[in-house]
């Protein structure tokens, strides 16, 4: 499932549409028997009532003619997938009025087999919310052939981004997008907690949605817990200058404000699509001196049915940092035809990279170490 997506329709209007009956087959094995269809016109839930196949067929009534959307076995842990257990891309289903017929082939397989460089962290102090929270590092292709020590980028979302774990069928591609850039930098990408995401990532409460304003505690996992032991037991350079802090959607927006809110603890932060829409507050919030940071924003103007909306937040965060912290060193990017989706993301984080280790301190490092 893309949950970066998910949370971004939240606030998102639907418009058209008429009644069609969705049918369910199966090629190979027998159906389930309880499958339900999560999407984008129930906020993503996989276990809505409503949408219950009965007798494998499901009448949908809604106004929007198409849908993105996942058959589910009623949790996230059994979402749809191919015959080999491939996690499967979102359906985009369109509503004519007339029967659909969805094949189902299987649940995912929810083996994780990362990519070269990518290794999950192993510690029991690893806890959050009363569970054992999954963290994988990304060590660079020179890291056991030399001994200097390392920039850290700390990523939300870690199932999203690297290749081989179970998460979003597309990602980010982090580690194979590092082995080609030869980027001296560690690379820690932390899960996130599947239903508690929005609280975890949100510093505020959304009131009209009844949920956010966790974040506290998930900063504090990361910054008591997570840097900590990488500092430990990598060659990390434990300089808050040299530590990054990064994401798309809420994993921006909670990123935003962990550089803001505690500026001594990292030296930038990398934005993609934020979804400043869900706190629109933070804006306003009081800001800190602190040394210069780096910031990479970017959006697709394509993001949603209102990409105005994300676009315009993006411009009025980046007013707000010239106007704030006109010592930090900004950039940001509107991507002509992007969706909110981690092909985008994908797709743009070799050249915001890039951008860091252009700019100082990071430029300076890069120079030392080759």
């Amino acid at each position: 499932m893309k949950t970066k997506i998910l949370f971004f329709s939240l606030l998102l209007p639907l418009y058209g549409g008429s009644q069609t009956l969705l049918k369910l087959k199966s090629a190979s094995r027998a159906l389930p028997e309880t499958v339900f269809l999560a999407g984008d016109f129930n906020n993503w839930h996989p276990a809505d009532s409503n949408y219950l196949f009965r007798d494998g067929q499901l009448l949908l009534d809604l106004p929007q003619k198409v849908i993105e959307a996942k058959l589910t076995g009623g949790n996230w842990q059994f979402a749809e997938a191919y015959a080999d257990g491939r996690a499967r891309p979102n359906r985009k289903l369109q509503l004519q009025g007339d029967t659909l017929t969805l094949l189902w082939e299987a649940w995912e397989s929810h083996l994780d087999l990362p990519p070269r460089g990518v290794s999950l962290i192993s510690d029991s102090t690893f806890t959050l919310g009363g569970q054992v929270r999954k963290v994988w590092l990304y060590l660079p292709l020179d890291y056991d052939k030399s001994s200097h020590r390392y920039p850290v980028l700390y990523l939300h979302d870690a199932q999203n981004l690297f290749t081989g774990l179970t998460g979003s069928p597309q990602k980010w591609q982090v580690a194979q997008c590092l082995d080609s850039l030869r980027l001296p930098l560690i690379v820690v990408g932390i899960e996130h907690g599947g239903k508690e995401r929005i609280n975890e990532m949100s510093p505020f409460i959304n009131k009209e949605y009844q949920s956010g304003g966790g974040s506290e505690e998930y900063l504090q996992f990361i910054e008591q817990r997570v840097i900590p032991f990488v500092d430990s037991n990598y060659r990390s350079l434990p300089n808050a200058k040299f530590r990054l802090i990064g994401g798309s959607s809420l994993g921006a927006l909670v990123s935003y404000w962990a550089l803001i809110s505690r500026p001594e603890n990292y030296g930038g932060a990398l934005l993609f699509s934020p979804a400043y829409w869900f706190n629109p507050t933070i804006f306003k919030q009081p800001s800190f001196e602190s040394a210069p940071k780096l910031v990479y924003q970017m959006a697709g103007d394509s993001e949603g049915r209102e990409p105005q909306v994300m676009v315009n937040d993006l411009l009025e965060s980046d007013r707000v940092l010239a106007g704030k912290f006109p010592h930090w060193q900004r950039q940001y990017k509107v991507v002509a035809g992007g969706e909110h989706n981690e092909e985008l993301w994908q797709q743009e984080l070799a050249e915001a990279l890039l951008w860091f280790f252009d700019q100082a301190p990071l430029k300076e490092y890069l120079q030392d170490v080759r």
